[in-house]
C-alpha cells in the first residue's frame, strides 16, 4: 500500500503522503522458469579465494547502485500542492462555461479513518473560469490523490535545489512525512512580500528567487481566463466579452476600461471559433489596431442576479490570487472566495495565423504591471522580436528597448506564442520553442520603482496588430504563484479587488502586517513552501520552526506514476460502482451507496502522468 505524505492543506489537518511498496530496479531481474531450471546441468566449478572477494565487492558495488536509483512510491492526500499535485479531489465540467477543472475534497474526510463526514462533504464548487458554483459537485466521484514515485538517495549524492519538490520529515513530528517546494537554503534570510519569494545578499539587498529553468517556471502557472469557455448565459444577458477590439477614447461607457474603449471597427470576433481578425482591407489602412482583455469576472452576486432575471452590473476588477482548488463549500461552510492579493505577474499565449504582411508589419504583445508596459514586438516579415518597456508614469509615448532576437515567426503561416512576465522576467515561446533573449529579459522590480495595481490593470493584457491581416484565437490567460506572506483566515477582511484607490489604499496601510515575512534559515536547514500557499501549512506556520533539518530529507518526488483512473459513463448512469465511501452512523463505519468511490470502466489519466517540476 503507499505510504501517507503529509503536506497540510487549510483543513487544519497534516497533508499525508501515503506510501506504496518500495520500487528498486532489481525489481526487473529475469526468473528462470521450472522446465529451464530441470535442463540445467547441477554443476558447481570451484571458486578461487579472489574469485570470492571478487564477487563479494561486485555484489557491494551493485547493492550501491540499486540503492542510489531506488525509489519509493507515495499517495498525496490533500492539496497543499495544488496544482502541481493533487490531494483527493473531484474533477467536473462546469456547468455555465464547461470548463474543465478540479477541487479538492480532502476536507470532506476524517484523517484517522477515512471517513466522510456529511457535514464537510463537498455541496458546491466554483469554477476558476467564471465563478460560477457548481451543485454537482456533490455528486461527482471523489478520487484518491496523485501517486507519485520519490528518489530517496537523491540527496545522498548531489545537494537540494531550490524549488526542488521534496518529501522530508515533519519537525514537528519525524514520524510524518511532508511534501513541499523547497525554496531556502542553509545560511539564506528569505523574505516573502508582493507574491514574490527574495534572499537577501551581503549587503542586505533583495533578490528575486526565480525558476532558472523558463520551462519549470511555464509548468506551474494557474489558469485565469480561457477564452475558449466562455460563460453563454452572461453573454446573452448583455455580459461584457473580456476580449474585445478597443480604441483610445476619453469619453466613458459600460465597457470603457483603462481610457480604452470597445470598437467594431477592425477586430472582428467569431464567438463560435474563439478567434478574432482583422481583414485584410482593415490592414492596409496603416493603423495599429488593439484588441484587449477587461477582466470582467462574475461574481457570486451576478449569478444570483442572472438567475433571478435582475439586471446585471459588470465591472472590471484587478486580477487577485483566487485558487479554484479550494473554491467549494460545505453544508456547514460557504464557497470562500480567497482572493485578496492583486497579481500582476501574468502570462498570455494562443495561436496566430498570418494571413497578409505589409510592409511595416507589427504583431504586439502587451503585459501591464502596475506604471509598466511590457511589450513584445515581433515583424512577420524578418522574424525579429523586441522587448520593451514603457513607464506610463513617465512617458507612454517612449518606448525603452531592452532585447532583440530572431524567431520563427516568419512569414505568413500558423504559429503559437506564449508570452510571460514572471519573476521580474520576460519570456517568449514560439511553436513551443522558448525563445532567449538573454540576462536583458530579466529587471529589478524596486529599480524601476515599486510595482502597485493602477487602472491599466483593469485591462492587463494586449495584443496589436499594424500591416497584418490575420487572426489570434485560443487565449488563454494564467498567472504566477502568489506566494503569502501569511495565512488570514481569521482576519476576515476584504481587499476590494474591484476598486484600485481602494485597494492601493488598503494594501499600504496594511501590508506589513498582511504581506511581508522574514524568515531566517539555519546552517544545514532547508525551508519550505507550499504551491497551493492559500491552504499550505509550510515554513510561514510551523510553531517551534521555519525549516528542518539535512537530515530529515527523505528524497526528491519525480514523477506522478498514477494521478488517478478516468471512469466512463459516470453522468450518463451507466458506468458500475464497484466500491463505496464509507460514513460513520450509529450504528458504526458503514458504506455509503450514494456515495461511490470507484467505478468500471475507467481508463487511465495519461495527461497527468508526467515529471514533476
Amino acid at each position: 500500500m503507499p505510504t501517507s505524505l503529509n503536506s497540510t492543506d487549510g483543513s487544519g489537518s497534516p497533508d499525508t503522503l501515503a506510501k506504496t511498496n518500495t520500487v528498486t530496479k532489481t525489481d526487473t531481474v529475469t526468473k528462470s522458469s521450472d522446465s529451464e531450471k530441470k535442463a540445467q546441468k547441477p554443476v558447481r566449478e570451484s571458486e578461487s579465494a579472489r574469485e570470492t572477494i571478487e564477487s563479494i565487492v561486485f555484489a557491494f558495488v551493485l547493492a550501491f547502485l540499486f540503492r542510489t536509483f531506488e525509489a519509493e512510491a507515495f499517495v498525496i492526500p490533500t492539496g497543499s500542492m495544488a496544482p502541481t499535485l493533487f490531494g483527493r479531489h473531484k474533477d467536473i465540467a462546469c456547468e455555465q462555461c464547461g470548463y474543465e477543472f478540479q477541487f479538492g475534497a480532502s476536507s470532506e474526510v476524517r484523517r484517522d479513518a477515512n471517513v466522510v463526514m456529511d457535514h464537510s462533504r463537498v455541496q458546491k464548487a466554483a469554477c476558476p473560469n467564471c465563478r460560477y458554483r457548481n451543485k454537482k459537485a456533490f455528486k461527482a466521484p471523489a478520487y484518491k490523490g496523485d501517486r507519485i514515485l520519490v528518489n530517496k538517495f537523491q540527496y545522498e549524492l548531489t545537494d537540494p535545489k531550490r524549488f526542488d519538490v521534496v518529501v522530508f520529515k515533519f519537525p514537528e513530528d519525524a514520524k510524518t512525512n511532508y511534501i513541499k517546494r523547497l525554496v531556502g537554503l542553509p545560511g539564506e534570510t528569505i523574505r516573502i512580500h508582493n507574491g514574490n519569494v527574495y534572499k537577501l545578499d551581503e549587503n542586505e539587498k533583495e533578490i528575486i528567487l526565480r525558476k532558472d529553468n523558463p520551462e519549470k517556471q511555464r509548468l506551474i502557472q494557474i489558469p485565469v481566463y480561457d477564452d475558449t469557455h466562455p460563460a453563454t448565459a452572461l453573454r446573452e444577458a448583455g455580459w461584457p466579452a473580456r476580449w474585445a477590439g478597443v480604441s483610445r477614447s476619453a469619453a466613458k461607457s459600460e465597457t470603457t476600461v483603462a481610457n480604452w474603449s470597445e470598437t467594431t471597427e477592425a477586430w472582428q470576433a467569431d464567438s463560435e471559433k474563439h478567434a478574432y481578425t482583422i481583414p485584410l482591407e482593415v490592414a492596409h489602412d496603416g493603423k495599429t489596431h488593439w484588441l484587449r482583455y477587461r477582466h470582467f469576472h462574475p461574481t457570486h452576486s451576478q449569478w444570483e442576479r442572472l438567475e433571478n432575471n435582475d439586471p446585471l452590473d459588470p465591472r472590471p476588477w484587478l486580477i487577485g490570487d483566487y485558487c479554484g482548488y479550494n473554491a467549494t463549500a460545505s453544508r456547514d461552510f460557504p464557497v470562500e472566495e480567497n482572493e485578496f492579493f492583486w497579481v500582476g505577474d501574468l502570462t498570455v499565449s494562443g495561436k496566430l495565423e498570418v494571413e497578409e504582411i505589409g510592409p511595416d508589419a507589427d504583431v504586439v504583445i502587451e503585459l501591464t504591471e502596475g506604471f509598466h508596459l511590457f511589450r513584445c514586438h515581433i515583424d512577420p516579415n524578418s522574424g525579429q522580436a523586441r522587448l520593451t518597456r514603457v513607464n506610463e508614469s513617465l512617458n507612454s509615448e517612449e518606448e525603452i528597448e531592452l532585447a532583440t532576437v530572431q524567431t520563427n515567426l516568419k512569414g505568413k503561416g500558423s504559429y503559437s506564442f506564449r508570452y510571460a512576465n514572471v519573476d521580474d522576467r520576460l519570456c517568449l515561446w514560439i511553436d513551443n520553442k522558448f525563445i532567449d533573449f538573454g540576462p536583458e529579459a530579466s529587471y529589478v522590480s524596486s529599480d524601476i520603482n515599486e510595482l502597485f495595481p493602477q487602472e491599466t490593470d483593469l485591462s492587463p493584457v494586449g495584443i496589436a496588430m499594424t500591416a497584418v491581416a490575420g487572426t489570434v484565437s485560443s487565449l488563454l490567460i494564467e498567472r504566477d504563484i502568489y506566494y503569502r506572506a501569511g495565512y488570514h483566515e481569521e482576519l476576515h477582511f476584504r481587499m476590494p479587488l474591484d476598486d484600485v484607490k481602494a485597494w492601493q489604499t488598503t494594501y499600504m496601510n496594511r501590508r506589513e502586517e498582511w504581506d511581508y515575512l522574514e524568515l531566517k534559515v539555519p546552517e544545514e536547514n532547508y525551508l519550505v513552501l507550499g504551491d497551493n500557499s492559500p491552504a499550505s501549512y509550510d515554513s510561514r506556520g510551523w510553531p517551534s520552526t521555519n525549516s528542518f533539518h539535512r537530515s530529515a530529507f527523505v528524497g526528491k518526488a519525480f514523477y506522478i506514476y498514477w494521478p488517478h483512473g478516468i471512469p466512463m459513463g459516470v453522468e450518463d448512469g451507466w458506468a458500475i460502482p464497484i466500491s463505496y465511501n464509507k460514513k460513520e452512523t450509529r450504528k458504526g463505519i458503514v458504506k455509503d451507496r450514494s456515495y461511490p468511490l470507484h467505478y468500471i470502466p475507467f481508463y487511465p489519466n495519461f495527461g497527468r502522468m508526467r515529471r514533476i517540476h
